[in-house]
């Protein structure tokens, strides 16, 4: 166990034509829980302090650390564990555990590198993580989905779930907007359950599970940035984006895709004529210049205006969306998501609008008793107070 040199061995061996017998005996793991009273069986996980690098989660079980041969292996191992676990997490470092010298010296992992206690017989034991992790969430949603689970959780299935996934990711949004980092945590936390719960329903009905998520966006990652894992080159932002396209359509050629404007028609209606208009413009239908875009809005608003003059609805509706679709296109130009731009502009009337209620409810009056122009002299202080 961490034994390069019989790892080297093994390697050489065949090209020497010698044989090895490997003989079974007592490894330092052994005596080590013995020291530390802990049964393997209880689970125990044992890493390798040269490879920590590797470790992307807290350890639900017994954590051993190996190897930890001197001070600057201990570093690395207190950097990339404060990555996962608080700077007070109590770590225990055991020296030549079995050996008559054998010792126990309790730090934290703040201070784990300040100890000169480190040496080929140097291990770090850490207690199990009580915090989360994404194991547990999965183990939780599996109990909430249980037959004795929660009644609500085990009566949805993906289709019930769309409204709350399209809800929670503009919660997401709203709170990258906010600023506020406790809100985001908060709202990631929900968005991140409704891929558990989608994956949870996939895998009751034996069709996939988050592990198959997890590897799919893996792969998917890996495979649209070769100028990362591979060796294509990409020497900006741009650069990477046309790349991205490309292999991202590629994909489209292997997936035999029928028709190339395919989008989820479960996508608000703003956003899917924002996906769909970028599609088209990929496949190189598109005005040259934003002079079009800005034409076009201009024509489509001339024919607003006569619809709403001659009165029939249905026609004042079709132009309507005929104006709406063309700011899309001219929001697209310009850059411009035109979802969140709505988003934002809507949060600004809202707060506006909120400040104007404040006023009228401390002069003592109802809204109605106050004229338009009363109440736009409050909503002019609003917008001039940066609300």
């Amino acid at each position: 166990m961490g034994e390069a040199t019989v790892e080297r061995l093994k390697r050489i061996a065949p090209r020497l034509g010698v044989k090895i017998e490997l003989v079974a005996g007592l490894s330092f793991l052994e005596p080590l829980l013995s020291r530390l009273q802990l049964d393997l069986l209880d689970g125990v996980t044992v890493l390798d302090a040269l490879s920590i690098e590797k470790m992307q989660e807290p350890v639900r079980n017994h954590l051993v650390l190996a190897q930890v041969y001197n001070k600057t292996i201990a570093s690395r191992v207190k950097l990339k564990l404060l990555e996962l676990y608080p700077d007070h997490y109590p770590v225990l470092i055991v020296n030549a555990a079995g050996m008559t010298r054998a010792g126990t010296q309790k730090t934290t992992l703040r201070v784990l590198d300040h100890h000169a206690v480190f040496d080929h017989y140097t291990t770090l034991y850490l207690s199990p993580y009580k915090g989360g992790s994404i194991g547990e969430l999965i183990e939780i949603m599996a109990r909430l989905r249980a037959a004795d689970g929660c009644p609500w959780d085990r009566r949805q299935d993906h289709s019930s779930l769309r409204q709350y996934l399209i809800e929670e990711a503009y919660e997401v949004v709203a709170a990258i907007d906010s600023g506020n980092d406790r809100a985001l945590i908060d709202e990631l936390g929900d968005l991140l359950l409704q891929i558990i719960f989608h994956s949870q329903i996939g895998r009751e009905g034996n069709r996939f599970e988050f592990a198959d998520v997890v590897t799919a966006i893996n792969n998917k990652l890996i495979r649209r940035h070769p100028h990362v894992f591979g060796t294509r080159n990409a020497a900006d932002a741009d650069a990477v984006k046309v790349l991205w396209e490309e292999i991202k359509s590629a994909e489209r050629k292997d997936e035999q895709s029928t028709f190339p404007l395919a989008v989820d028609e479960a996508l608000p209606a703003l956003l899917r004529a924002y996906k769909i208009q970028k599609k088209a413009a990929e496949l190189g239908f598109d005005w040259p210049t934003i002079k079009g875009p800005l034409e076009k809005a201009g024509e489509e608003l001339s024919e607003l205006e006569e619809a709403c003059k001659i009165g029939r609805q249905t026609e004042v509706e079709e132009e309507l969306g005929d104006f709406l679709f063309t700011l899309v296109n001219l929001a697209r130009f310009l850059k411009v998501n035109p979802e969140l731009a709505l988003g934002r502009t809507t949060g600004k009337f809202i707060s506006r609008f909120r400040y104007v209620m404040e006023q009228v409810e401390k002069s003592g009056n109802n809204f109605s008793d106050f004229t338009l122009e009363q109440l736009d002299l409050w909503w002019d202080e609003a917008k001039k107070s940066g609300n």
